[in-house]
This record gives structure tokens, C-alpha cells and sequence, in this order.
């Protein structure tokens, strides 16, 4: 018996991997490059989305007002006043008031049909404590028509 040799594979060349291989997507050196460089494209589209926001204009806030109209006749309001002095007492139409007093006044204020605007006049040098209580006892008796007075002299603050 003798042995026969098995026939041995014919080994081929064999291509490198692709990541070493000039072309590393197996396209031969001669053919066009069929994919689309984008870079360009999207600095152009960064640059049109920057100039349409710059175009656009900014909304700005607007706040409804009821205008009169033409041939309406304009009522006079009737008006109390309500100032703090230095010393941090309440004045109810130049009358010094107590806590309670004022208290009984805003409230009838308040249940009034129309109720008439309570100008807040405080003194520069009323306490801090002092205004904000009166401004306290005005909310909670709910009046609708409080107008601050006397800010005018506060427009040039700090020049």
C-alpha cells in the first residue's frame, strides 16, 4: 500500500486589509469619486439661518390699551387721597388715620359700585415698613384703583 500526498491548495495572493489600502472603499483609483462633499453646503445653509435671523425682526411686548372713541364723554372720577408722612403716619384725605380707621375706609371704598382711585402719595422719608403696610391693607380690602403719585420727582434718579 502506498500512500498518496493529498494535493496541496494553491495559495493566492491576497490583498491587504482594506484600512491600509489606498482606496479603503474598494473603488479602483480610476473612477470618479461618487460621493458628494457637504461641508460647503452646510456652511453655506449655517450662513443663511444666521442672516434670516438677523432679518427677521424681534416681537416685541405689546400691551392692550382701551382707547376712548370718538364722541364718548369722559367722567370725572372722584378721588381720595392717601398719603404717608415722615414719621409713618396714614392721612385719609389730609385726616391722620389709624390702622383700623383706614382699614374701614378702604373697605367702603371697595364695595362701591365705581370705585374712586385712591391716590398713594408716601413721603420720601416714610419708613419702608410704613408704605408697604398701607399697601398691604389696600390689597387686602381689594381695591382696584390705586395710582401712585409723585413718582415724577424719581425720573432723574441717580444722575
Amino acid at each position: 500500500m502506498t500512500v498518496q500526498a493529498l494535493p496541496q491548495p494553491v495559495r493566492r495572493f491576497r490583498r491587504p486589509y482594506p484600512a491600509y489600502r489606498a482606496d479603503a472603499y474598494g473603488a479602483a483609483a480610476s473612477k470618479p469619486m461618487m460621493e458628494m462633499n457637504t461641508t460647503p453646503l452646510i456652511d453655506v445653509l449655517l450662513v443663511l439661518l444666521v442672516m434670516l435671523i438677523l432679518a427677521v425682526p424681534i416681537a416685541t411686548h405689546q400691551t392692550p390699551v382701551d382707547l376712548p372713541q370718538d364722541g364718548t364723554s369722559v367722567s370725572r372720577v372722584e378721588q381720595v387721597s392717601l398719603t404717608v408722612d415722615a414719621a409713618g403716619q396714614p392721612y385719609w384725605d389730609g385726616q391722620p388715620v389709624d390702622s383700623a380707621t383706614l382699614r374701614q375706609r378702604l373697605a367702603r371704598v371697595a364695595a362701591q359700585a365705581e370705585q374712586p382711585v385712591v391716590g398713594f402719595e408716601p413721603d420720601p422719608q416714610a419708613s419702608y415698613n410704613a408704605v408697604v403696610h398701607v399697601i398691604a391693607l389696600t390689597g387686602e380690602e381689594r381695591i382696584e384703583n390705586l395710582a401712585f403719585i409723585g413718582n415724577e420727582q424719581f425720573r432723574q434718579f441717580g444722575k
